[in-house]
């Protein structure tokens, strides 16, 4: 019998993709002259879904502009950016320990599913996952929970068993809307004393905390 499942978000919880997300940002608005995005930029805009992050970053409306945008951007991420994506300090081994010790792993992101399952090989950790779920896998983005719940039931656990841990509000947002447990961490794109107002179940600071209190629930 399966324990607690554990649901993690992609960018700024397992991995640094600031760098990858920048350069094939500008790869893809600087066609268009547009001002070219920074790594603040960058931060600022992964609350939003792809999309709407191009007409945050842009104050383009049209939306067949910013559909474009997006679907160039994936291509660039596809074509160079997985070059650049890295894991944070730890992530590997706590994953690696979590699957090992029964504790079902998940993944749902706003980032596309296809490149994050590529960053994943690349990366060597995608077979601690049983579901990795990205944007064209799921209805919805986050904050809504429908990917939550899609990555739970594909799993076969309990909602009621299940945290969602990520970096940011919509995280937090998707989680409770879900009936999940949620936890943030501190490494990601936004600040603590931001992170600390959402009053998350639990927030972490490094890998090996989120791996004790893991494995001592």
């Amino acid at each position: 019998m399966k324990k607690t499942a554990l649901i993690f978000d992609h960018d700024g919880t397992l991995v640094d993709s600031i760098d990858a997300v920048v350069i094939c940002t500008n790869n893809v608005i600087e066609k268009d002259h547009c001002k070219p995005v920074t790594a603040e930029d960058v931060k600022a805009g992964m609350a939003y879904p792809t999309v709407e992050r191009f007409g945050f970053h842009t104050a383009i409306k049209d939306h067949f502009v910013l559909q474009k945008y997006s679907e160039d951007f994936y291509k660039e991420l596809n074509r160079v950016g997985v070059e650049h994506v890295k894991l944070y300090d730890g992530i590997k081994e706590v994953l690696d320990q979590l699957a090992q010790s029964g504790f079902a792993l998940g993944m749902v992101t706003n980032n596309q599913g296809l490149f994050v399952r590529k960053a994943a090989a690349r990366l060597s950790y995608a077979f601690d996952f049983e579901v990795i779920l990205g944007e064209e896998n799921v209805p919805f983005p986050k904050p809504h929970p429908s990917g939550l719940l899609q990555a739970c039931a594909g799993m076969g656990a309990d909602v009621k068993n299940c945290w969602y841990i990520g970096d940011g509000k919509p995280d937090f947002e998707a989680a409770k809307a879900a009936g999940m447990k949620c936890a943030l961490v501190s490494w990601g794109a936004h600040p603590r004393e931001e992170l600390m107002t959402y009053n998350a179940d639990k927030l972490f600071d490094s890998a090996e905390e989120m791996l004790n209190f893991f494995l001592t629930l």
